[in-house]
């Protein structure tokens, strides 16, 4: 990391504050069920982890069939809604992992909603 140019160390470190914060805000509440989202820059994954860590579901978006990455984001989120409903859990926390609340991040969240589950 210490190869990088000025501006995009400061990306990165706002990118960690963010995560950091985040995290402890969550973790702090200790909710019985939390979605954390990771993304790239092709796919977005989420799994769903219980109090100890334990990952109960897991679903991406590489094999949705849709035209735009927002709308394969929205369809994995209702996929994993299901999922979801198929294990017992109706409610979770939504764990956006650092990222900021827009585009392909909403969409899983929205899809979720979407599918019955209550963030």
């Amino acid at each position: 990391m210490q190869n990088l140019k000025k501006e995009k160390w400061k990306k990165v470190i706002r990118f960690i504050r963010r995560k950091i914060k985040v995290n402890a805000k969550i973790k702090s509440a200790l909710p019985e069920f939390r979605v954390v989202i990771n993304k790239s820059n092709l796919y977005v994954t989420a799994q769903v982890l219980d109090l100890t860590g334990n990952v109960l579901a897991c679903i991406s978006d590489k094999w949705m069939a849709a035209p735009t990455k927002t709308e394969r984001a929205l369809l994995a989120g209702q996929s994993l809604a299901d999922l979801m409903k198929k294990k017992g859990i109706e409610k979770a926390t939504f764990d956006r992992n650092g990222y900021l609340y827009h585009g392909r991040v909403k969409a899983m969240a929205d899809g979720l909603r979407k599918g019955g589950i209550t963030l």
